[in-house]
C-alpha cells in the first residue's frame, strides 16, 4: 500500500476537527446562528421569536382587581383580593400599564338551578361611547367545574392561567356571566382610578368573584392573532360578604308566590262572609 493511499483516511479527520474549531471560536466570541423561520421561531436558539422583543411572545398584561369608591379599600393577600361589601364598587389595573385592547369582564358565582339573574354593571368611568350600564350573559349553559377559566371561555391563549382549584370549592362549580365593554385603557397600579370603574346594581351571591381578560392583537410582534391578559390568581376580587339586599334563592321565591296566592284567596272569602 502506498503512502499516499495511507494518508486518504486523515483528510476527512482534518477537516472535521477544523470544523469543531471554528464552532468552538464561533461560540467563545459569542456568536450565535439565527434564522426566523416564518413561524416566529429562532432554529438558532429553539427561542420563540416574540422572546427576543420582550413580553414573552406576545403583548399581554397581567390584570389586579382594586376596590375604589365608597367600597373599603381591598388588598391582595396572595391567594385573591377580597371584600365584604356587596355589591362592591371596583376596577383593574394593568402590569406595565397603561394597556389598551378589547375588555371583558367575567362574574363567577356559585352554580344554581336556574341560574341566578345576570349581575347588571354600572359604569361609572370608561372610554367614550361605552353604555353607562350593560347587562353580563351566561356564558355557557353548563357550569365550570373543571381546568381553567379561558378554556371554558374560549379566550385564548391566556396569560396567566387561571385553574379551577385557585378559586374557592363550591358545590356544582361556578355559573359565570361575560360581558365585552369593548375598546378599554387600563392604567398602572399607581394610575389605577384613572381606568374605567364599575358597580353592580344588585348584590352578587356571596363567595362570587369578578376577574377581567384584556384581548390584544398581534400576539407579538412576528405572529398575527388575538392573546388575553387575564387576572392574576390573587388578583380576582372575591366577594367575601353576604348581599347588603339578600339575593332570594329560587325555591324561596316560589314558596313566596304561594304564599302570597293563600293570602289572597283568604281575604278575598273573608270579604264575602
Amino acid at each position: 500500500m502506498s503512502s499516499s493511499t495511507r494518508s486518504r483516511p486523515a483528510r476527512p479527520l482534518a477537516t472535521a476537527l477544523l470544523a469543531g474549531a471554528a464552532a468552538l471560536a464561533l461560540l467563545a466570541s459569542g456568536g450565535t446562528a439565527q434564522a426566523h423561520n416564518g413561524n416566529g421561531w429562532n432554529w438558532g436558539q429553539g427561542t420563540p421569536w416574540g422572546q427576543q422583543r420582550g413580553q414573552q411572545g406576545s403583548k399581554t398584561s397581567t390584570l389586579h382587581s382594586f376596590c375604589a369608591g365608597s367600597t373599603p379599600a381591598c388588598t391582595d393577600n396572595g391567594i385573591n383580593t377580597p371584600t365584604t361589601t356587596n355589591p362592591p364598587e371596583f376596577g383593574f389595573w394593568a402590569s406595565g400599564g397603561p394597556t389598551s385592547g378589547d375588555l371583558i369582564l367575567a362574574f363567577l358565582t356559585p352554580e344554581t338551578t336556574p341560574p341566578s339573574a345576570a349581575p347588571t354593571i354600572g359604569i361609572t368611568q370608561a372610554a367614550k361611547g361605552t353604555p353607562s350600564s350593560i347587562t353580563t350573559t351566561l356564558a355557557k349553559p353548563f357550569a365550570w367545574t373543571r381546568r381553567d377559566l379561558a378554556s371554558y371561555l374560549g379566550y385564548t391563549p391566556a396569560h396567566p392561567n387561571n385553574p379551577i382549584g385557585a378559586f374557592k370549592s363550591v358545590s356544582g362549580g361556578y355559573d359565570v356571566y361575560v360581558a365585552d365593554l369593548g375598546s378599554q385603557t387600563l392604567q398602572s397600579q399607581a394610575q389605577a382610578t384613572n381606568g374605567p370603574l364599575f358597580t353592580l346594581t344588585a348584590a352578587l351571591p356571596e363567595y362570587s368573584y369578578a376577574v377581567a381578560f384584556l384581548a390584544s392583537t398581534p400576539l407579538s410582534d412576528c405572529q398575527s392573532g388575538t392573546a388575553y391578559g387575564a387576572t392574576a390568581n390573587s388578583g380576582a376580587l372575591y366577594i367575601d360578604g353576604k348581599p347588603s339586599t339578600p339575593v332570594p334563592e329560587p325555591g324561596s321565591l316560589a314558596l313566596l308566590g304561594t304564599a302570597l296566592a293563600v293570602l289572597g284567596l283568604a281575604a278575598r272569602r273573608k270579604r264575602r262572609a
